[in-house]
């Protein structure tokens, strides 16, 4: 049997913190091991709790260095903001920070589950919603601040890639439901990455809304 995933969460709004709380309980593989309201009750989870996966809001996140704490503690914990915030300047923020999620506050418990899950196997996680968001142009521009000046050109096969991976799908889970071998995807994955200059799949849900699908690509060749 697994161990459970070891979770805390750290939120200034008690009666939302309850509700994290109680719908985590709910999960036999899920583990709360801490919980507070402040940065210094993160820290304090992050050096003595060892948690899996800490939760908070983004408040938090901006009152302490927490890939410093991480890195001190040798802590192999996920950070995820859990937030109502829905702008793509938070999300960078929160990555330059060291988050690898980013929920908002209005999933509901059983993706906040998945979100859980997905961060405590190594992945990182952003909502869907805000992911598509973030990957298509609003009526006054991209969401993204400071937008290349040249922006890049996506194949119909990188466009896929990057839908796909910005949902959490694994390069595996990716190939299987495109037919593909994982080699393949891999190779796409690498290339659309150096293209739209991102390091992780969070990025490249940012960076990716500066692309555009390339007009002469047929969608029925998929190349």
């Amino acid at each position: 049997m697994h161990n459970p995933v070891r979770i805390a969460v750290i939120d200034t709004c008690p009666i939302f913190r309850l509700g994290v709380v109680q719908r985590i309980a709910r999960n036999d593989h899920l583990l709360l091991v801490a919980e507070g309201t402040t940065a210094a009750d993160a820290q304090g989870a992050i050096r003595e709790a060892n948690p899996d996966v800490l939760l908070l809001n983004m408040s938090v996140l901006e009152c302490f260095d927490a890939k410093q704490e991480i890195a001190a503690s040798h802590s192999n914990c996920k950070i995820a903001v859990l937030t109502e915030r829905d702008d793509a300047l938070s999300v960078s923020r929160a990555l330059a920070m060291g988050a690898a999620g980013y929920i908002l506050k209005a999933v509901s418990g059983a993706e906040l589950v998945r979100a859980v899950e997905i961060l405590a196997s190594g992945k990182p996680f952003i909502t869907a919603e805000l992911a598509a968001r973030l990957l298509i142009n609003t009526r006054g521009g991209p969401l993204v601040p400071k937008a290349p000046r040249k922006r890049t050109t996506l194949s119909y096969r990188e466009q896929q890639m990057l839908d796909h991976a910005t949902k959490g799908l694994t390069n595996h889970e990716i190939a299987e439901k495109l037919g593909l071998k994982v080699g393949t995807v891999k190779h796409y994955m690498t290339r659309l990455f150096r293209k739209i200059q991102a390091s992780s799949r969070l990025q490249a849900a940012i960076q990716g809304s500066h692309a555009i699908p390339d007009p002469g690509i047929s969608l029925i060749s998929g190349h």
